[in-house]
């Protein structure tokens, strides 16, 4: 004589064994899926190729004080500002600038970044300085760069405008502090000169 009552308690243990057996064979495909493959860094140097270059003004800029020099090197595409790279100049002075990051608009340009960088000391006359940043600056394709100084000598080797070789970089007098901070708007109008400043920035499309 069969008992429903005593199958019940067989039916539910093989139901059990069953589901287990299932949610394990979907737990084993998950592990052995291959893993997900980080993205390849790809780091470039963005300004005028000054290797094997010897510049025509060694010195830097005789009256560089409250010049704003734009740099028409745009971003290839979105990225990040690692590093910073200048040929050292080959005067005995300790000096600073200012490097700009802009965003073009119909107007000119918008300041997203100011990063203050000042020369070893002693100042090095010779080789390039390389100034790695504390943490990654976001930029977007089409970004450029610039920079600003407050001291009289310039701290960037260069070409003077009849001597370039590209001509991308020109400048404006008249800046002060305030008007160079993040946030600012620099006007399209003003700037002249077809120089090359050896200096570039160290770019990269992942981290």
């Amino acid at each position: 004589m069969n008992h429903p009552a005593r199958k019940a308690p067989i039916l539910f243990f093989t139901f059990l064994i069953a589901l287990s057996l299932a949610c394990s064979s979907i737990t084993i495909a998950i592990d052995s899926a291959p893993p997900t493959p980080h993205p390849v860094l790809q780091t470039r140097q963005i300004g005028f190729d000054f290797s094997g270059q010897v510049p025509s003004s060694p010195k830097g800029d005789t009256s560089a004080r409250r010049h704003l020099f734009l740099h028409e090197y745009p971003m290839p595409s979105d990225g990040f500002i690692n590093g910073i790279m200048y040929l050292n100049d080959s005067d005995k002075a300790v000096e600073q600038f200012d490097l700009l990051i802009l965003r073009p608009n119909d107007d000119g340009w918008k300041i997203i970044y100011r990063i203050n960088v000042t020369d070893d000391s002693p100042p090095a006359q010779t080789g390039t300085t390389v100034v790695q940043l504390p943490a990654p600056l976001v930029v977007q394709k089409n970004d450029t760069f610039a920079h600003w100084q407050d001291t009289p000598n310039g701290a960037i080797s260069l070409n003077i405008d009849n001597e370039s070789i590209d001509g991308f970089s020109e400048g404006q007098y008249g800046f002060q502090s305030s008007e160079v901070e993040v946030g600012q708007q620099i006007d399209i109008n003003g700037f002249i000169g077809q120089r090359d400043y050896f200096i570039n920035l160290v770019f990269s499309t992942g981290l």
